[in-house]
């Protein structure tokens, strides 16, 4: 019967470990990966004071090495004018993870907005589980999705009576904060977002973005 010595047991081991580790650090395998900073001037002006958006920012995206962001606008020329969007997309890792959008649009009942808002929703399941919190006319969240129907233009002044914006956000891949921390950053980021909107769109209404 032949035996092998221990200690080549312990050297081949060791370097079997070393290969693998090697690997994991070249391709950047979690514990090894790099962690990716949220620079305040990448961040898309439409999401407000970057200030007060990159902590909340940094609570509820996954860890990534790095981070890119994508902004749209198409700006209000007055009140009476009806069109007003905005948009900021923030990726990672080869995939969308948040998504931050604006709409001006003519005001309406609580339910029917709520229907129409969650229909925006690129995953249904976003929205399965929304609640109501205190902002705007209506505002709703989830740990993945939130809301806020914010008056803008008062009756008379644009065609077709009030507008509202309704701004919403919608983590699509979640970090590991837990759920109850991150409805309530993106309840914030929501109101940042209205608040930067409630401006760039000419809006003469009391916004009640906040408590």
């Amino acid at each position: 019967m032949k035996f092998t010595h221990p200690k080549i047991l312990i050297v081949g081991a060791a370097v079997t470990l070393a290969v693998v580790a090697g690997f994991v650090y070249a391709y950047k395998i979690w514990p090894f990966r790099e962690k990716g900073e949220i620079e305040a001037g990448e961040v898309c002006s439409s999401l407000g004071p970057p200030s007060r958006v990159v902590n909340a920012l940094t609570k509820v995206l996954p860890e990534e090495s790095s981070y890119s962001f994508d902004e749209n606008a198409s700006l209000r020329v007055d009140v009476t004018d009806t069109n007003y969007e905005s948009s900021c997309f923030i990726s990672g890792g080869g995939k969308q993870l948040l998504a931050v959008e604006a709409r001006l649009m003519a005001d309406e009942p609580k339910e029917s907005w709520t229907q129409w808002v969650k229909g925006t929703a690129a995953n249904e399941a976003s929205t399965r589980s929304l609640t109501p919190f205190t902002a705007g006319d209506k505002a709703v969240a989830s740990s993945r999705f939130a809301a806020i129907f914010v008056p803008c233009t008062s009756a008379g002044k644009a065609p077709g009576g009030q507008y509202n914006l309704s701004v919403s956000t919608e983590l699509k891949k979640g970090g590991n904060s837990s759920d109850a921390a991150v409805r309530d950053e993106l309840i914030k980021l929501t109101r940042a977002a209205s608040s930067y909107s409630h401006i760039k769109a000419k809006c003469d209404m009391v916004p009640n973005i906040y408590e």
